[in-house]
């Protein structure tokens, strides 16, 4: 080649090198379908149109994105820059992941979250480790029309001796459930009693987790949910389960079945057809049965927190304690959904900047307000817009929602989810079982005792001691250690 030729091709060299090189584009994975997935598509548009930052958003179904991303994990294949999932894959994650920015935990976007979800979830063995986009808790619904009618309010007392008000107990739950299961509606179609999620992979097990919370959260004895936080022997087998389970048979027994079972979507949107005088879902429940577009009882509609209990049972002296009056024990069902960065991301700082976009007051605000979303209300601000919810569902119902929110997101003794390493395996093994309770296959206290021996073995294959010092940090017993 000629010098002339040479010094040709090294001034092409250096003007493609000057030329600005377009960012490879920021991926993001996360589970299939439009809520969740949907927002973080809709918001990577707007950021790209905002910095000329590309966003790809790749999904998985439900059922495989834990596998995945973990999968990616342990192979040392980076599954994405950001990654959405859900608050109780945390513990398993966390070594995989890059802490939250130090300026980020300390900002307005991460402080104005509500400390049931930015100091119990956020957190991993005392370290910030990912960013809450969504705030999960188990609710109640009911049809106001039903609950106020003189009629129906005359016959329920002559049946049951007791006034129909929205329940303050599991027992009021049942008996309401009971009454109104198979009666007329003013459609003049039959009623179910309660709508609960009871079908295979449907959010069934945290119906039944919600319906336990009352009657493990002896005020003397914290920590004893799900194990006992001395020994980690599980507690899913003893007698306040056992009733947990029974109540909650009993309020499916009552539902529709002419589908078959409901997943937690078709509670919600049998509710909102007007089908259930009561349901027990995730705030969601909320949104879509007040909207006029997708209900036929938008109007109609009134909320309660989760029934508690007047008595708990003692796991020291393996006895019933009878409490002075009802303890309701809101749960912080699934937790929600958090934005994490993996070690290893090709654009950690890029990912962090669209965390801090999506998760913007004022996005997060619509977000919050649309049934579509997935997302659910998790800020102090969004609890606070008394306007915006009356716009969204009419001032009575917004200011019945809000209440039964905040005083379930302050209560001292709000439950939280099980956070644990192994925490499918642990899911899985007491969910096969509440299958074939369901199926009329194993009786409650069979299928309660085959799964705490599953866990057992969970337990110990995972090491004992180390599971004891997580679940004693996860439920407050003792301080993290990093």
């Amino acid at each position: 080649m000629s010098k002339i030729a040479m010094r040709f091709v090294t001034i092409v060299i250096l003007a493609l090198l000057a030329l600005p090189v377009a960012a490879a584009p920021l991926e993001v994975l996360t589970r299939d379908g439009g809520p969740i997935a949907g927002p973080a598509r809709a918001h990577g548009q707007s950021f790209s149109q905002e910095t000329g930052q590309a966003v790809t958003v790749r999904t998985r179904p439900f059922d495989a994105l834990y596998g995945e991303i973990m999968m990616g994990f342990v192979t040392g294949q980076v599954p994405a820059d950001l990654l959405i999932f859900p608050a109780d894959w945390l513990p398993d994650f966390a070594p995989y992941l890059q802490p939250v920015p130090e300026a980020l935990v300390q900002g307005p976007l991460v402080q104005g979250i509500h400390p049931a979800y930015r100091d119990g979830l956020m957190r991993w063995r005392g370290q910030w480790m990912a960013v809450t986009l969504d705030g999960d808790l188990h609710m109640g619904a009911y049809r106001r029309d039903l609950f106020e009618d003189p009629a129906t309010r005359a016959d329920y007392l002559a049946t049951t001796g007791t006034p129909l008000a929205p329940p303050q107990t599991w027992q009021d739950y049942t008996r309401i459930a009971t009454f109104f299961a198979g009666r007329s509606g003013p459609e003049g179609q039959p009623l179910a009693g309660a709508l609960e999620a009871s079908a295979s992979n449907g959010q069934r097990l945290w119906s039944l987790f919600s319906h336990a919370a009352a009657y493990t959260a002896h005020p003397d004895h914290p920590g004893h949910f799900f194990f006992d936080p001395e020994t980690m022997t599980p507690e899913i087998d003893n007698p306040a389960w056992q009733r947990a389970l029974r109540d909650y048979l009993a309020a499916v027994a009552t539902g529709v079945d002419e589908s078959g079972p409901l997943a937690s979507h078709g509670v919600r949107t049998a509710f909102a057809a007007g089908q259930g005088a009561m349901a027990l879902d995730w705030s969601d429940i909320g949104v879509l049965a007040t909207d006029p577009k997708a209900s036929t009882v938008a109007d109609k509609v009134g909320f309660f927190p989760l029934p508690g209990a007047d008595e708990v049972w003692n796991p020291q002296t393996q006895s019933w304690d009878r409490l002075a009056a009802p303890q309701s024990v809101p749960f912080l069902a699934f937790g929600g959904w958090i934005a994490a960065v993996p070690r290893g991301a090709q654009q950690p700082q890029t990912a962090w900047d669209f965390i801090a976009y999506m998760a913007a007051p004022e996005r997060a605000a619509r977000d919050v307000m649309s049934g579509a979303s997935g997302f659910n209300p998790y800020r102090l601000s969004q609890l606070d817009d008394a306007t915006g919810w009356a716009a969204l569902m009419g001032p009575r119902a917004a200011q019945n929602y809000l209440r039964v929110l905040r005083e379930s997101l302050n209560a001292p003794h709000a439950a939280q989810d099980l956070r644990l390493p192994g925490y499918p395996a642990y899911m899985e093994a007491l969910d096969a079982r509440i299958g074939k309770v369901l199926a009329k296959e194993m009786t409650p206290e069979e299928a309660l005792h085959e799964a705490s021996a599953e866990w057992d073995r969970i337990t110990d294959r995972l090491g004992r001691t180390s599971q004891r010092r997580h679940y004693r940090e996860a439920m407050g017993l003792e301080e993290a250690q990093p």
